[in-house]
């Protein structure tokens, strides 16, 4: 499923003039803030989970340790699932697949039981199916639903109804005195009987003035049955093996946990993210026959710069075919795809004219992958010919169990210089798919009894009391990088620790480290956060020091309250970093499918607000507020930098 970039902290808004409006806007922002609390209070307790448990699934499913290392697709797929769940016992095997939440495995293994045990109607009938578990069912439980229209011990008949929602947002920040800029962004699915889908995406930047949207994604998708799995017009995601060859959208890299090391490919899917990034835009199909799986596609880059009525000057096509068989311990597939050189348009008076490529074919690569379950134990292997650079690149690993407490996966990986990573999405140390020999090991570990959590009830209420991530990477570039002018080497480890101390608090702690022999030998990070949670209410601090060039230091405290009709956190924060690269990333609570996650650099605060009305069962509506400042300078700095506020508003329509 489903990344990327992260937002640097220049993308928060500058304060407003002398700060007057910010007061006003505050002290109405606190009254209003009041009268929800006091009125949400009048309704009846309930065991809810809220955003906090929202997230660590997300993280679970990823198989990452923190938030920093979710990416906005991710975010964005999740809000998605979150808004609309899976119904797992009404949708297709493709439907399953393309979600991105579950493996081949788990869904043949689905698949199987309802076909002889009817449908799945709880958690703990989920987490009794092989390849669940307690762990995964909980995690899923925010993106699934049980519905069924069957008798019980039959699958469902699968009618579901028409759906749609509708999402709106917007931000202002004033970067001079007589100067606003804004920015929006809308979001609109229509789903019918689990048949045909319609999405329809728009978003523009920062602008002094209302401008048409810079961004726009739609795609129209079709639902077949027997055969026909579905055929998506317009914008989509491609996602097949390990990501070696062919990965479009968000990706993973790093040391992180077991279940992050073995991909979930999710073939073709609607592409349903606000940025347009990493997607491919064209015509796509998916059959079956049995167990096999056939899925091709055609995409041309270049499009985009029609919607938006921009200026195009080429187009590159991009054919790509991939044959796959699914069973429940065996998966593997065959990847085909080809890039043509340029296709130069000619813009005439009335027509487009279009010029032959001279440059053939400007990427050509095959690939196979290959899993195989067995006992618990998945092995997992893909290799891909590049074949315009005539070089090949290659992975295998495997995931297992050590007992009852601990996983455990471990990988190799061959990634030559030579090798062209353009669409790549595997598992790496660096940023690209190339240049890299590489080993990597990761583990999970657990231990104690299990805790019955604060305000929570039910299945997936308990957690056990000690658990933790450990990892090692340990890569080699064999060609010059990074402004190097000889090879590289460079170790990365990982240890994540948390401890539930009672039903109410937890203690996690997280050290990284790494060592290269080239720039900054050395970069540790080390993180301690303590959590106090009851149910509604929650309080969270974070104390994060990290050695680099320098000595970074940052800290801040949240609190919460949360329950079915609002959602409410203020977070205040510090910190110290002289050095860029000793800058220090943080996850900002924000609306549904917005990833927010600054650098932190200089020395300063911040406060944020944010908050989440449910104002009926068709609306809710989510409201951010943010200040940043710098009051005190750093050594060595010329000027003061200037404080940076930003306002943003989102509505969720569900029609």
């Amino acid at each position: 499923m489903c990344v990327m970039g992260k937002a640097g902290i220049d993308d928060v808004s500058p304060r407003c003039g002398t700060g007057c409006a910010d007061g006003r806007v505050m002290r109405r922002l606190a009254y209003t803030t009041a009268v929800l609390i006091m009125m949400s209070m009048c309704t009846r307790p309930v065991a809810y989970a809220g955003d906090d448990g929202y997230l660590e699934a997300m993280m679970f499913i990823a198989g990452v340790t923190d938030e920093e290392e979710l990416g906005e697709n991710m975010f964005e797929e999740c809000a998605s699932l979150r808004a609309s769940p899976l119904r797992i016992n009404m949708v297709s095997q493709t439907r399953l697949a393309e979600s991105g939440l579950l493996s081949q495995y788990q869904i043949a293994s689905l698949m199987d039981y309802r076909s002889r045990s009817g449908d799945v109607l709880s958690l703990e009938e989920l987490a009794a199916i092989d390849g669940f578990g307690k762990e995964y069912a909980t995690a899923l439980s925010f993106f699934i639903s049980f519905e069924s229209d069957a008798l019980p011990g039959r699958p469902a008949g699968g009618k579901s109804g028409v759906s749609s929602s509708l999402t709106v947002k917007t931000a202002t920040k004033k970067p001079s005195e007589d100067e606003f800029e804004y920015n929006y962004g809308f979001k609109y699915r229509l789903d019918v009987n689990d048949r045909l889908e319609i999405g329809f995406t728009g978003r523009n930047p920062y602008y002094p003035d209302i401008r048409p949207p810079e961004v726009l994604s739609f795609n129209v998708t079709c639902y077949g049955r027997r055969r026909l799995g579905k055929v998506i017009a317009g914008d989509f995601n491609a996602r097949f093996g390990q990501g070696l060859a062919l990965w479009s959208g968000f990706s993973m890299g790093g040391v992180s946990a077991p279940e992050s090391y073995s991909r979930r490919p999710s073939g073709i899917s609607p592409y349903r993210s606000y940025s347009g990034d990493g997607s491919l835009r064209g015509l796509a199909a998916d059959f079956s026959a049995g167990r096999f799986v056939l899925t091709a596609f055609i995409a041309a880059d270049g499009l985009r710069g029609f919607e938006t009525g921009k200026r195009t000057e080429s187009l590159s096509m991009l054919p790509a075919i991939n044959i796959g068989y699914f069973g429940k311990d065996f998966q593997t597939s065959l990847t085909c795809y080809a890039q043509t050189g340029e296709i130069r348009l000619h813009h005439g008076d009335d027509d487009i004219h279009m010029k032959v490529p001279e440059d053939g074919l400007t990427d050509l690569k095959v690939s196979a992958d290959i899993r195989y379950n067995i006992r618990g134990t998945e092995l997992f292997s893909e290799t891909a010919a590049d074949i315009v650079n005539r070089t090949a690149a290659a992975l295998v690993g495997s995931r297992f169990r050590i007992g009852e407490m601990v996983r455990m996966a471990v990988m190799g990986r061959y990634y030559p210089a030579g090798y062209s990573s353009t669409r790549s999405g595997a598992l790496r140390s660096g940023t690209k798919c190339a240049n890299e020999y590489a080993v990597s090991a990761s583990g999970t570990f657990s231990a104690g009894e299990y805790v019955t959590l604060a305000g929570r009830e039910g299945f997936g209420a308990s957690v056990i009391r000690h658990k933790g991530v450990f990892g090692t990477d340990v890569s080699y570039a064999p060609e010059p990088r990074f402004g190097t002018d000889r090879p590289t080497r460079q170790v990365k480890i990982l240890f994540d620790y948390d401890c539930q101390v009672s039903p109410a608090a937890a203690l996690s702690l997280r050290v990284t480290e790494r060592v290269r022999d080239w720039g900054n030998t050395w970069r540790t990070d080390v993180r301690l956060d303590f959590r106090y949670d009851v149910g509604k209410f929650m309080l969270a601090v974070r104390v994060n020091a990290l050695r680099c060039e320098g000595t970074g230091l940052l800290s801040y405290m949240e609190g919460g309250y949360r329950n079915r009709l609002l959602t409410l956190y203020v977070r205040g924060g510090l910190f110290r970093i002289d050095n860029w690269d000793d800058r220090i990333y943080v996850y900002e609570r924000d609306a549904p499918g917005n990833f927010n996650v600054p650098s932190y650099y200089g020395r300063g605060y911040w406060t944020a607000m944010t908050a989440g009305v449910k104002c009926a069962r068709w609306l809710r509506i989510y409201l951010r507020m943010s200040y940043l400042d710098y009051p005190w300078k750093s050594p060595g700095a010329s000027a003061e930098k200037p404080g940076k506020a930003e306002m943003k508003l989102q509505a969720v329509f569900r029609l």
